[in-house]
């Protein structure tokens, strides 16, 4: 089990002076918590999709910083994927590395897949990991048959808001930060995570994927933490906390109240394995969600997300490692709520670019004259925020284009010629093989448009092989 590094209750009284005012702690409000946390356990226990509801999204770039260094706090961050409620549209919130540079961005949610429209300009990713957290619309093609949206906290009226708004007769509370970076930095040991392509670029690797989608749909760890509403002007990690923002603090490792009740709200394995080099906080946690209920009487409020990391420092308090975050309030899942949320925090014209290009993306799909999966794949690969319309639509046609050889030449090559079609037994099974080839190769390009031929061919025969043993 992990080394037990503190009590999240005797932390309260020393935040007092950091905060500029009092805290005073409600026994029942961590009762609540405590009960939201149990409660989505068990949902994952039984297999639940409604479990989705508090797993934080997984995010990196396709093309990434030399500096990244296959380092899984520079190459991942954490955050939330969202349809909206009134549009449908699908939106990224959350971190945004530095380590990030001009490349299509990858999310994974319970290992689910979207991407962003096309290539994302290196200044607006600059000012997103400067604010601490970052919003993209982004091209969801496969939804699970039922989809949960992030559980939204709400107060004892069961309204939607800040959690700040909500009280009254307190000023901090108990909150916890659920986060995959442990199992991201697990996974990544000894892999890969960037490549440099044939091209000079730096690129994330097959891998780097692979393990987005592996832990992206797994429980995440628990960080039990208090937030407050601070009495005097503050800032963490460089970051003002005001306005939309409210500090949590946390320790750097597990506490005694979750070590108290570990299998009853995480995994066996991590409760009973040594996982403390892993969970140290680091920029891999960045964006991950922070939750809570409020007590109302003798019952809860709703449980759901009250605030993003968008940024952390570790401080010393009575001889304990805290991590002192900045939090973003999350924003509305409406479309008009997104725009609102990114005016208030100074991100509304990288939001309206961004919103620019998924239009300029969507206009090429009709005019590209490929099949679709061709020109959806071809799309995704182009910047089209830095050039032109048309210059963007002939960068999306010439690798239409390559797909399509691609394409063709991976159908050819695993499926062969055709035997003569007299043979009608040799003939139906060379046919079968070829429609299996198709759809795979179709599905193969479409998502991963970026691999190399080897990387496809690969992904198709095993894709093609598996219909054949069923």
């Amino acid at each position: 089990m992990a080394q037990v590094v503190g009590s999240i209750s005797g932390l309260g009284p020393a935040l007092g002076p950091v905060i500029g005012l009092e805290i005073s702690l409600n026994v029942k409000q961590e009762e609540c918590l405590q009960q939201g946390l149990r409660s989505y356990f068990s949902l994952y226990q039984g297999g639940d999709p409604r479990r989705y509801e508090v797993y934080p999204a997984i995010a990196t770039s396709q093309r990434l910083r030399v500096e990244a260094d296959s380092d899984p706090d520079r190459v991942y961050r954490q955050g939330i994927l969202f349809r909206t409620e009134d549009t449908g549209e699908w939106y990224y919130v959350g971190g945004v590395s530095p380590y990030w540079t001009n490349g299509t961005i990858i999310t994974y949610q319970g290992g689910s897949k979207a991407t962003s429209y096309g290539k994302i300009r290196v200044g607006i990713l600059d000012r997103f990991a400067q604010a601490g957290i970052g919003v993209f619309p982004m091209e969801k093609l496969k939804v699970p048959p039922t989809w949960y949206n992030p559980a939204q906290f709400r107060d004892c009226g069961g309204i939607l808001g800040p959690v700040w708004n909500a009280l009254s007769s307190y000023q901090a509370i108990f909150m916890g930060m659920m986060s995959n970076a442990l199992r991201l930095r697990m996974a990544s040991m000894s892999i890969e995570l960037v490549y440099r392509d044939s091209k000079g670029n730096y690129s994330m690797s097959k891998n780097t994927e692979n393990i987005m989608r592996m832990v992206s749909d797994a429980y995440p760890f628990i960080y039990e933490g208090i937030g407050a509403s601070p009495g005097r002007p503050l800032q963490i990690g460089g970051l003002p906390v005001a306005n939309t923002r409210f500090p949590f603090f946390t320790l750097n490792g597990m506490s005694q109240e979750v070590k108290a009740i570990c299998e009853q709200i995480l995994p066996r394995e991590i409760c009973q394995h040594n996982i403390s080099d892993f969970i140290r906080i680091g920029g891999a946690d960045v964006g991950s969600p922070i939750l809570t209920s409020l007590a109302c009487g003798n019952s809860c409020s709703g449980f759901g997300i009250a605030g993003l990391v968008s940024g952390y420092e570790r401080i010393s308090l009575q001889g304990l490692e805290v991590v002192a975050i900045s939090a973003v309030t999350p924003p509305p899942f409406t479309s008009s709520g997104v725009m609102t949320w990114a005016r208030d925090l100074g991100l509304e014209q990288e939001l309206l670019a961004l919103l620019d290009a998924r239009n300029r993306f969507r206009r090429a799909l009709s005019e590209l004259g490929f099949a679709p999966f061709i020109s959806l794949a071809a799309a995704t690969l182009v910047d089209w925020m830095d050039q032109s319309y048309e210059q963007a639509l002939a960068s999306a046609r010439e690798i239409a284009q390559e797909l399509q050889t691609t394409y063709s030449r991976l159908v050819q090559e695993l499926s062969g010629n055709p035997p003569p079609i007299t043979d009608r037994l040799l003939y139906r099974e060379w046919y079968e093989r070829k429609l299996r080839v198709e759809n795979c190769a179709s599905e193969a390009i479409q998502d991963h448009p970026d691999y190399s031929y080897d990387d496809l061919a690969e992904m198709v025969n095993d894709c093609a092989s598996t219909y054949e043993q069923y």
